[in-house]
């Protein structure tokens, strides 16, 4: 089931596109940089789509939507893990003996 939160920000689209898509711009808000992200939507400035896992959690898709709002740019960011247990899959096939 995909969550979606939404924020307004007092920056411009292009501004808050430099802090979600560059390594530099999440460096200064994202909680959590030990996670791997693999982009896969890069539409500057107003789409981002990326995967992020970290070693304890699976898979996440990760959507932000940058808008244009006076005075600054609304967030619309939709999360999602997939519905196919994936890391289950995974796993049953290491109990397998070979």
């Amino acid at each position: 089931m995909p969550f979606r939160r939404e924020v307004q920000v007092d920056a411009s689209p292009e501004e808050v596109w430099e802090a979600l898509a560059s390594d530099e711009g999440r460096e200064r808000w994202l909680a959590e940089p030990e996670r791997d992200i693999r982009i896969e939507v890069l539409d500057a400035p107003h789409r981002l789509v990326w995967w992020w896992e970290g070693a304890d959690a699976p898979p996440t898709r990760v959507e932000f939507r940058v808008v244009a709002v006076p005075p600054g740019s609304r967030v619309i960011v939709t999360e999602s893990i997939p519905s196919f247990p994936l890391a289950s899959l995974a796993a049953s096939f290491a109990k397998v003996a070979a």
